[in-house]
C-alpha cells in the first residue's frame, strides 16, 4: 500500500511539473539542441527553397550536414582570434571590476549610517535598466558633439576640444568596460551583502577578542565566509561577460572598425548580417565552450581548493 501510495503522489507530483517542464523543453532544450544542429550544417537563409520539416504553420529547413566545417573555417579566421582577445581582454577587466566595486560597495552598504535603506534602494537602479536603455543613457552622456560630459568639461575648462570617447578601439573597449560595470555591479553588490548578513556575529566577536583588527576579520572571517558568493559572482559576471550584445549595439556597433568586435558580436554579425548560421552558430558554441571551462577554472580557484578531504 505505501510503494502504490507512493507512486501514486510520485505521478501526481510529476503532472502538476509536466507544463513547466514543456514550456522549458519547447523555449530552451529544443532551440539549444537545434542550434547545435545548425553548427554542422550548410545552412544558409538566403537559400529560402529547399527540404523541411512542417509543424503546422512552422517550417523548419533541413539542410547538409557537413561535419566540423564550420568549426575549422571559425578557427583558421583571424577575425575569429582578434575577436577572442578583444573578448578575454574585456572579459577579464570587466570581472575585476565589478568584482572588486560590487564587493566594496557590499562593505560599505553592511554598515549601520543614516539613510542606508534608501542608498540600498537607489544602488539597484542602475542594474534594473534594460541594457539598451542603459546604452542609450551613455550615449547622452558621452557622446562627442552633445554629450553632457563633454559639454560640461568645455564649460569648466578642463580640455580645450570635446573628447571623441568611441574614435579609438582602446578607448570605446574601455568604455565598454566601465559603462557594463556600471550596470552588472550593483548585482554583484546585492550578492555580496546578502553573503555578509549571514555571517555570525559571533565569528567576528570571536576574532575581536583574540586581538584581531578590521582588516584581519575582513580577511580570515568575511572573505573566508563569502567564498560560495565569489564563485556565483564570478561565473555570473564571467558569463554575462562573453554574452553581452546590447551595448555593444546601442555604443559601437563593433567599431571603429572591428576594434570593439567581440566572440558574441562577430556570431551575431555573421548570424543575422550575412546569414551565415552554420559558422555563426560555431562561433557562439565556441564561447558557450569557453563560458563552462572558466566555471571549472574557478570552481578550482575559489571552491576545490577549500572543501575538506573525505
Amino acid at each position: 500500500m505505501k510503494t502504490r501510495r507512493a507512486l501514486s503522489e510520485s505521478a501526481v507530483a510529476w503532472l502538476f511539473v509536466a507544463p513547466a517542464l514543456l514550456a522549458i523543453g519547447l523555449v530552451v532544450a529544443f532551440p539549444l539542441v537545434y542550434s547545435l544542429w545548425l553548427s554542422f550544417t550548410d545552412v544558409n537563409l538566403l537559400r529560402a527553397t529547399g527540404p523541411a520539416v512542417e509543424l503546422g504553420a512552422l517550417r523548419i529547413p533541413l539542410f547538409r550536414w557537413i561535419g566540423t566545417r564550420n568549426y575549422t573555417q571559425v578557427l583558421a579566421d583571424p577575425l575569429y582570434w582578434d575577436s577572442l582577445w578583444r573578448t578575454l581582454y574585456f572579459v577579464g577587466a570587466f570581472v575585476a571590476e565589478a568584482t572588486v566595486v560590487g564587493f566594496a560597495m557590499a562593505l560599505v552598504l553592511n554598515e549601520r549610517f543614516p539613510g542606508r535603506p534608501l542608498l540600498r534602494s537607489l544602488l539597484l537602479v542602475p542594474w534594473s535598466l534594460s541594457r539598451i536603455v542603459v546604452g542609450l543613457l551613455w550615449v547622452g552622456i558621452l557622446d562627442f558633439e552633445f554629450g553632457a560630459l563633454n559639454g560640461l568639461l568645455l564649460r569648466a575648462g578642463l580640455v580645450d576640444s570635446a573628447i571623441a570617447f568611441f574614435k579609438e578601439g582602446w578607448s570605446a573597449l574601455n568604455v565598454l568596460v566601465s559603462v557594463y560595470m556600471w550596470n552588472q555591479a550593483p548585482f554583484a553588490t546585492l550578492l555580496f551583502l546578502a553573503g555578509m548578513q549571514s555571517i555570525s556575529d559571533d565569528l567576528y566577536a570571536a576574532a575581536e577578542v583574540d586581538g584581531a583588527g578590521y582588516w584581519r576579520r575582513l580577511w580570515y572571517v568575511t572573505l573566508p565566509a563569502l567564498r560560495p558568493i565569489v564563485f556565483l559572482v564570478l561565473v555570473l559576471a564571467t558569463v554575462n561577460g562573453f554574452l553581452m550584445l546590447d551595448l555593444i549595439y546601442v555604443l559601437t556597433m563593433g567599431g571603429p572598425g572591428y576594434d570593439t568586435t567581440t566572440i558574441s558580436w562577430h556570431g551575431f554579425k555573421t548570424s543575422f548580417t550575412f546569414f551565415k548560421f552554420g559558422p555563426g552558430t560555431a562561433i557562439l558554441y565556441t564561447l558557450t565552450a569557453l563560458c563552462l571551462l572558466m566555471t571549472v577554472v574557478y570552481h578550482r580557484l575559489v571552491l576545490a581548493r577549500f572543501e575538506p578531504e573525505g
